[in-house]
C-alpha cells in the first residue's frame, strides 16, 4: 500500500507549487510553514546533498558517543515489523547512522535539512526542534510522496545533539512508530545522562588526586589503558621544567620517554614479570634518569583502566642532549606525524608519503624553501619507522668544510692538530640504528660528495687517521632548499649522489601554495606560544586572518610563527586585529581570488574559532568539512547558472574540466 492515500493533501500540494495558494484548514500548519521555507528548493528535482566516505567519516568520528549509545537502540528499532530504515542524523542532517534492510545503507551520509530536500520529517524535527511525522505528499519534493517519515530530536542538558528518524520508501509506517522513537530517544538520552555523570565524578576524582599526589616528594604519573596522561603531580612538573601542569594532560607518555617503546609496554603491563625499575624521561633541557619506586593498576568506574606511576630522579648528573635535539618551525620538540599541521590536498599527499617513506630504509631527499618544515618532515618520517637508533641532525652548511668530514666520519687521536685526545665519535656512527639528517646538503663540498657517496654504496666508516672501516647501519635523509637537479646541471653536485639521495623524492609546498592551513597553523602558535607566555589564550579577527592568508610568506611557517608571535607580544587584549600585525604585510599581500571556494571556508573557519573557542584538532576538522561543503555549493550553483556546461563552470574556477567531473564524481552531483 502507498503512503499517499489522500488525494486532497496532493491537491493541497500541487495547488501550493503551481499557484502558491496556501491550503489552510487542509494541510497541518507545520507542514504548510515547512513548505514555506522549501519555497527555494525545486520541488521536481532528485537531487540530495550526500557527503564523500572520507567526510563521512571524519562525522561519524565526531559524533561518536551518539553513534555507540544510539546504535542498540537502532537495531531493536529495525526489528519492528513493516519498517524499512532507521536513521540517525547529527545536528547538521547528515545521516551518519542507519539499521534495517539492505538497502538503507544508500541513505548514509546524506543531508535531510529543508534548505536541501524540502519538508521532510528529519528537516522539520532539526527546524522546529520537536517530534514530527510527514506522510505521502506532505513531503514538499515530489519524487518522495511515496514515503512516510518520523523523526525525534535527541538532547543533551545543553543543546540538540542530533535526530533519531524513522523512514518508508512506498508504504505507511508501522503503527505507534513515533511513540517507539520517543522511547528510544529516551533511552539514549539517560544513555548520554549517565556517561556525563561519571565524566564529571572522574573529574572530581582527578581533582581530588592531584590534590593528594602533590603532597609527595616523589614525581606521580597517572596513565590511562591507551598510555595518555591522566594526571601528573607538581613534583612531576619541577622535574620536567614545566610550569603549565594542564599541557601535560592528554600527552602520550611515549612522547616523554627517552626509551623504546618496550620500555613503556612494561611500565603499563599488569604482569607482575614485566616490572621495570629504570626509564628516562625528556626535560626541558636535558635527559632524566629515573627509578620507578611504586606502580598501581587500577579501575574506574565505568570500567576504564589507569596505571599510577611513583618515581624518583637518580642521583646521577642527568645527561645533557646531544647537539641535535630537534627544533622545528611548528615549535620546539615537534616529533610526529600529528605535529603536520594543515590538511590541503597537497599537504595530505606529503602527510601520505612519509607513511609510505617510513616503511622503508630507503634514502630519502627532501627540498622545500627555507621555513617549510623540511626538519619536522624528517623527524615524522623517524618517529613513523618506529626505529631504536637516534635522531642525530647536521647542518651541512653551517661546519667549516675542513671539518665535515670529521664532523661525519670521526677521526681517531692525534689525527690533526687540535684533535681531542680520545679521537672523537662522527655523527654516522652516533645514528648507528637510527637516522641522520643532512640538511641543506646541497651546501656540502664537492670534494666531500664522493665521501657520502662512497658511505651509501657499502656503509662502512672510516674515521680520519684510522685504516679500519667500521660497519654502520643508518639511514640518511638528506634536505636542501635548492633545486639540486639544476645544481648537477651546473656541475655543482655529482648526479651520481643525486640519485643515490634521491630514492624517494618529498617536496614540500611553500605556504603561499596551501592558503587553507593557515587557520589552523595560527591558532596552533596562538595557542601554543600563549601558554609558553603564560597568558591567557587569544583569539584572532577575521580581518587579520585574512591579512595572514593575503601575504605570500617568503619565509614560510617560520616566518608566520615569528609574525604570531611578535603579535602576541604587543597584543594587550584578547583579541589579535591587524593592527597589532606588521605593516609590511598588509603592504605586500595580494587579494586573494574570491571566486576560489576555499577563500570563504577559511573566513568560516576563522569565525567558528573564535566564537566557539575550538581546538586545534577541531578546527582542522571544521575547515575540511567547510572546504567540503562550500566548494560543492559553488560547484552546483555554477551549473546551475550556466546550464550544467561543465566547461564554462571549469573556466570560472579557474581549473580543468576533468578537475570539475572529478569533484562532482566525488560530491556525488549529478547533471
Amino acid at each position: 500500500m502507498r503512503a499517499n492515500t489522500r488525494p486532497d493533501i496532493f491537491l493541497s500540494w500541487e495547488d501550493f507549487i503551481n499557484n502558491g495558494t496556501l491550503p489552510q484548514g487542509k494541510v497541518r500548519s507545520e507542514i504548510i510553514a515547512s513548505w514555506q521555507r522549501s519555497g527555494t528548493i525545486d520541488p521536481h528535482a532528485r537531487h540530495q546533498h550526500r557527503l564523500p566516505n572520507r567526510l563521512l567519516q571524519a562525522k561519524v568520528a565526531e559524533n561518536l558517543q551518539l553513534v555507540s549509545l544510539s546504535r542498540p537502540v537502532m537495531r531493536e528499532l529495525s526489528e519492528i515489523e513493516g519498517l524499512d530504515s532507521v536513521i540517525l542524523c547529527d545536528p547538521d542532517g547528515y545521516a551518519v547512522d542507519v539499521a534495517g534492510d539492505t538497502k538503507s545503507d544508500q541513505l548514509k551520509g546524506l543531508r535531510f535539512r529543508e534548505q536541501d530536500i524540502g519538508t521532510n520529517a528529519i528537516g522539520v524535527a532539526l527546524a522546529e526542534d520537536r517530534p514530527v511525522e510527514v506522510i505521502g505528499a506532505e513531503h514538499y519534493r515530489q519524487c518522495y510522496h511515496a514515503a512516510g517519515g518520523a523523526a525525534v530530536p535527541v538532547h543533551s542538558k545543553e543543546s540538540l545533539l542530533g535526530i533519531l528518524a524513522a523512514y518508508n520508501s512506498s508504504k505507511f509506517l508501522p503503527t505507534g512508530i513515533i511513540q517507539a522513537l520517543k522511547l528510544g530517544v529516551k533511552v539514549i538520552e539517560n544513555q548520554i545522562y549517565y556517561k556525563a555523570e561519571q565524566s564529571q565524578i572522574t573529574h572530581i576524582y582527578h581533582n581530588t588526586c592531584s590534590s593528594i599526589i602533590d603532597f609527595f616528594h616523589d614525581g606521580f604519573l597517572v596513565v590511562d589503558a591507551q598510555g595518555n596522561l591522566i594526571n601528573v603531580n607538581r613534583s612531576c612538573c619541577n622535574m620536567l621544567g614545566i610550569s603549565d601542569r594542564e599541557s601535560l594532560i592528554g600527552e602520550y607518555l611515549g612522547n616523554l620517554l627517552a626509551n623504546d617503546n618496550r620500555v613503556l609496554d612494561n611500565l603499563l603491563s599488569s604482569d607482575p614479570n614485566d616490572f621495570v625499575s629504570k626509564f628516562s624521561l625528556k626535560g626541558a633541557n636535558q635527559i632524566i634518569p629515573c627509578s620507578l619506586v611504586r606502580r598501581r593498576i587500577t579501575r574506574n568506574q565505568d570500567g576504564s583502566q589507569q596505571t599510577v606511576l611513583g618515581f624518583v630522579v637518580d642521583r646521577e648528573e642527568p645527561e645533557p642532549e646531544a647537539k641535535y635535539r630537534f627544533c622545528g618551525p611548528y615549535g620546539n620538540d615537534a616529533s610526529s606525524l600529528n605535529n603536520l599541521i594543515g590538511h590541503s590536498e597537497r599537504w595530505n599527499e606529503v602527510k601520505n608519503l612519509i607513511i609510505r617513506a617510513a616503511q622503508v630504509s630507503s634514502s630519502v631527499l627532501i627540498e622545500g624553501e627555507s621555513g617549510t618544515g623540511k626538519e619536522l618532515v624528517a623527524r615524522a618520517i623517524y618517529d613513523e619507522s618506529g626505529l631504536k637508533g637516534p635522531f642525530v641532525a647536521i647542518n651541512c652548511g653551517a661546519i667549516p668544510k675542513e671539518l665535515l668530514q670529521s664532523e661525519l666520519f670521526g677521526y681517531e687521536e692525534g689525527a690533526f692538530t687540535g684533535a681531542r685526545k680520545g679521537g672523537g665519535t662522527g655523527k654516522l656512527e652516533v645514528g648507528d640504528g637510527g637516522t641522520v639528517f643532512l640538511d641543506e646538503i646541497g651546501e656540502m663540498p664537492f670534494a666531500m660528495q664522493v665521501n657520502l657517496l662512497r658511505f651509501l654504496q657499502d656503509k662502512m666508516v672510516t674515521r680520519i687517521g684510522s685504516s679500519t672501516p667500521r660497519k654502520v647501519e643508518v639511514r640518511i635523509i638528506a634536505a636542501t632548499n635548492r633545486k639540486l637537479k639544476n645544481e648537477v646541471r651546473a656541475g655543482r653536485f655529482r648526479e651520481d649522489l643525486f640519485y643515490r639521495l634521491n630514492v624517494i623524492g618529498v617536496e614540500l609546498p611553500p605556504l603561499r601554495e596551501r592558503v587553507l592551513d593557515i587557520p589552523p597553523i595560527t591558532r596552533f602558535f596562538i595557542e601554543t606560544i600563549c601558554r609558553q607566555f603564560k597568558r591567557d589564550i587569544l583569539s584572532i579577527s577575521d580581518a587579520a586572518m585574512h591579512v595572514l592568508c593575503a601575504y605570500r610568506w617568503p619565509g614560510n611557517v617560520r616566518e608566520l610563527r615569528n609574525v604570531i608571535e611578535n603579535a602576541i607580544v604587543f597584543t594587550e587584549g584578547n583579541l589579535i586585529t591587524e593592527d597589532f600585525l606588521p605593516a609590511y604585510l598588509r603592504e605586500n599581500s595580494y587579494p586573494p581570488p574570491q571566486s576560489l571556494p576555499e577563500q570563504k571556508a577559511f573566513q568560516q573557519a576563522a569565525r567558528a574559532q573564535d566564537m566557539q573557542g575550538l581546538t586545534i584538532d577541531e578546527a582542522r576538522k571544521l575547515n575540511q568539512r567547510a572546504v567540503a561543503e562550500t566548494e560543492r555549493d559553488e560547484i552546483m550553483r555554477l551549473l546551475d547558472e550556466f546550464g550544467g556546461n561543465v566547461s564554462h563552470v571549469a573556466r570560472h574556477m579557474g581549473i580543468s574540466r576533468n578537475t570539475v567531473y572529478r569533484k562532482m564524481k566525488n560530491y556525488k552531483i549529478e547533471l
